[in-house]
């Protein structure tokens, strides 16, 4: 039997429960945890289902990306512990948030999106509008030409004017 097989006992994740792990920020400004007792400089949190699950399923690594637990409900924890986790979560996906569409224009196979985020008027370009727009519920997800994401939150709850722009390329 070869090393590299996957067994279920591989695939087996161990959650990060609230009650064995304290997270906090080490001198230098980064996450650190205490874990089952065991002390971690620096920890990096990765969410494993971004879009469907953002507070589901976080994988806890350390430093070297060794896998050190996973947190199956940020909710399970404190306000407190729950403030520095989606702090770390929200510096590493990062994704503003749409407030109005001003225009969708095609130009030689791209589109160019003239939107409002944050009261601020931003500009970027979508390659394939197909692959590049994602429902999920309510909300919409829009990646550019960069691979930077793009936010509706409530796609009802914006203006009418801005919806008519967006339905002809939701499928």
């Amino acid at each position: 039997m070869s090393n590299n097989t996957i067994s279920p006992e591989t695939l087996k994740a161990e959650y990060v429960s609230p009650e064995k792990c304290v997270f906090s920020i080490n001198p230098n400004g980064f996450l650190a945890a205490e874990i089952d007792g065991k002390t971690y400089k620096r920890v990096i949190l990765t969410r494993a289902l971004p879009l469907s699950a953002p507070d589901e399923y976080i994988c806890v690594s350390d430093i070297e990306k060794n896998e050190v637990g996973v947190i199956e409900k940020i909710a399970a924890f404190s306000p407190e512990q729950q403030k520095l986790i989606n702090s770390e979560l929200s510096q590493r996906y990062y994704c503003p948030v749409i407030e109005k569409i001003e225009s969708i224009k095609e130009k030689m196979g791209n589109f160019y999106f003239d939107v409002v985020i944050g009261g601020i008027k931003k500009s970027f370009a979508v390659k394939d509008i197909t692959k590049s727009i994602r429902q999920h519920g309510d909300a919409i997800d829009v990646t550019d030409i960069d691979g930077n994401r793009y936010r509706i939150t409530d796609f009802d709850a914006i203006e009418a004017k801005s919806r008519r722009k967006l339905e002809p390329y939701l499928y």
